[in-house]
């Protein structure tokens, strides 16, 4: 990713934000956004300061080599696959989308700021209320969530898949996903879909449920890491969205069953908080993998900065899941306690324990 992607922080830009999110992913020939080219390119690639430098050679798009996706001084290097779109997938405008990021992704930093300051206001309005009982709502909400996130699974699993069986591992780490594939879509869905999650803690904050500081933290640093990758879309995203996806799949199909009251034995909510805890680990291996390929002269499409900033989250998460898991289910308390019940999980804390 070429230097000076990610646009600056601008206040004047927010009120405009939620508008663009929306005119994004309509398909317009004729946007002006719609300048970026794509190109196959020779297997032969430099990296000077962060920026691909193009050598020599073209390759067939079905073999090993790398191809770039350019326009607006955007360069990303990735694998080329294709496979049938499906639905909505043929109607988006990936130029459009793309470039959207890189032009509002600082909208992801005043979205988080909003969503702590909301949390504040609503648990000061709730305070001398009743609490509200949702459950056909929670129903529904984690249906829709269950859902979402099993179709990301398959849409970005077919592409791993193929990735892992059919080229190097290197390249998963350093070529991105087919900007113009469905994988590419569901990414920045992904990213989308974490702004949808704050649901997650304005159900707790009405049905009076304590909100505690790894679920609004995650919340809220999540959706700033996950815009500021949209703009690269970063190789090493496949696996941190791919996993993302899969364990919320889980997650959200836990929370639907017991929304309606059903209780589920204690090692369900403790698997799905390990597969948490592992996902932060192995987003430390990664960023730091990464990191050691391009100090080597590796092309990886993921700056230094995203890195960075990508390291320093999962760190602070694998530390923080980690510390709940073991007061959650290792630690022994003399009672039960809520911080310990069985339906409790760090992400949505225990928004569907039984009214």
């Amino acid at each position: 990713m070429q230097r000076g992607a990610h646009s600056r922080m601008d206040l004047r830009h927010f009120p405009i934000c939620l508008v663009d999110i929306a005119s994004s992913f309509v398909s317009n020939p004729n946007s002006p956004l719609s300048t970026l080219t794509h190109r196959p390119v020779g297997i032969e690639l430099m990296m000077v300061d962060d920026h691909v430098t193009l050598t020599s050679g073209r390759v067939n798009l079905d073999t090993d080599g790398p191809a770039t996706w350019q326009g607006n001084g955007h360069t990303i290097v990735y694998s080329p696959y294709k496979y049938e779109l499906i639905g909505p997938e043929k109607l988006w405008d990936d130029k459009k989308v793309h470039l959207f990021f890189a032009a509002n992704w600082h909208c992801s930093i005043y979205l988080a700021i909003g969503y702590v300051i909301l949390i504040n206001v609503l648990q000061k309005f709730m305070e001398n209320r009743k609490p509200y009982s949702m459950r056909k709502i929670l129903f529904l909400w984690n249906a829709f969530l269950a859902v979402f996130s099993m179709i990301g699974t398959w849409r970005c699993g077919i592409e791993f898949v193929h990735m892992m069986t059919t080229r190097p591992f290197v390249n998963s780490l350093c070529h991105s996903v087919d900007p113009h594939g469905p994988a590419a879509l569901w990414s920045c869905l992904f990213a989308l879909s974490k702004i949808a999650e704050f649901g997650d803690t304005f159900f707790l904050i009405l049905r009076k449920r304590p909100v505690i500081f790894l679920h609004w933290y995650h919340h809220a640093v999540v959706l700033i890491l996950t815009w500021h990758s949209a703009v690269e879309l970063t190789a090493a995203g496949r696996y941190f969205i791919l996993m993302n996806y899969f364990v919320h799949s889980i997650m959200y199909t836990y929370y639907m069953i017991t929304s309606v009251g059903y209780r589920l034995p204690k090692i369900v909510s403790m698997t799905v908080t390990f597969l948490q805890t592992a996902q932060m680990l192995i987003g430390v291996c990664i960023s730091v993998a990464v990191l050691g390929l391009k100090l080597n002269g590796r092309v990886c499409q993921q700056s230094y900065e995203n890195i960075a900033i990508a390291f320093a989250i999962y760190a602070s998460f694998l530390l923080l899941f980690s510390s709940f898991f073991i007061k959650a289910y290792l630690t022994k308390k003399p009672k039960r306690t809520e911080a310990s019940s069985s339906d409790s999980m760090p992400i949505s804390g225990d928004k569907n324990k039984e009214d």
